[in-house]
């Protein structure tokens, strides 16, 4: 997704423009305690262990407005994802 479909000029665009990342990586095993609260956190946002897994949430209310499953989809795909929460 970040070397082929975050690049496309469309896909980057609207992501540059109307959307602030923020990332859940779950792959620091070296200290349990932190495993044990990005596992919580995954479970209360996504629902759902899979990675990559794409959230967008609602600043201000903290709502999950939409979910998207990866890692191998299209960027047109995402992009049309991504437009329903574009006003």
């Amino acid at each position: 997704m970040e070397t082929k479909v975050f690049r496309l000029p469309t896909v980057g665009g609207i992501l540059r423009e109307k959307f602030v990342e923020a990332r859940l990586h779950n792959d620091d095993h070296s200290h349990p305690e932190v495993i044990e609260y990005v596992n919580k956190l995954q479970d209360e946002l996504a629902k759902n262990r899979a990675t990559p897994y794409y959230l967008v949430i609602d600043p201000k209310t903290g709502q999950q407005l939409g979910v998207f499953p990866g890692p191998d989809i299209g960027g047109e795909e995402f992009l049309k994802f991504l437009q329903r929460f574009v006003h």
